[in-house]
């Protein structure tokens, strides 16, 4: 994504890369329905992306730190939403090769289970970064 424009509410691809500043993709979500930001930077592992995505979403004291605890206290957002992940060209950039994978699997999954409330990712990378970002999701299987 490289215009300056949120998707609409429902449809869409889940996964959306967008090239440009971290400032210009929230000004760009405000007024977008429910919006949350994650940061890369916190998220180069599994441990750090499970307490980054549980401190963002404010999942309830007792989640699990699992791919499985991640699923259920996505699908149980009533109102669905677009979570904002910063310096995407970060993301699990620590972590074994799979997790990437399963990373974007379990967001598939959330989205059918939240269907038909709207439920996608945009991952921002600053332009000099952008060609990083879009690598790794080659190598993680996202188109």
């Amino acid at each position: 994504m490289t215009e300056a424009s949120v998707p609409a509410e429902t449809g869409g691809p889940l996964i959306q890369p967008w090239r440009g500043s971290a400032d210009e993709l929230l000004e760009v979500a405000a007024g977008h329905g429910r919006v949350w930001w994650l940061r890369g930077s916190r998220m180069r592992t599994r441990p750090g992306l499970m307490d980054e995505w549980a401190a963002a979403a404010q999942f309830p004291p007792h989640f699990g730190g699992t791919w499985d605890a991640l699923r259920d206290a996505l699908a149980d957002l009533p109102e669905g939403g677009t979570f904002l992940v910063l310096e995407a060209d970060q993301l699990l950039q620590e972590a074994p090769p799979g997790d990437g994978g399963t990373l974007f699997a379990v967001l598939g999954d959330v989205r059918g289970e939240l269907a038909p409330k709207p439920f996608r990712v945009i991952l921002q990378a600053d332009p000099g970064r952008f060609d990083t970002l879009v690598q790794g999701l080659r190598a993680m299987g996202v188109a």
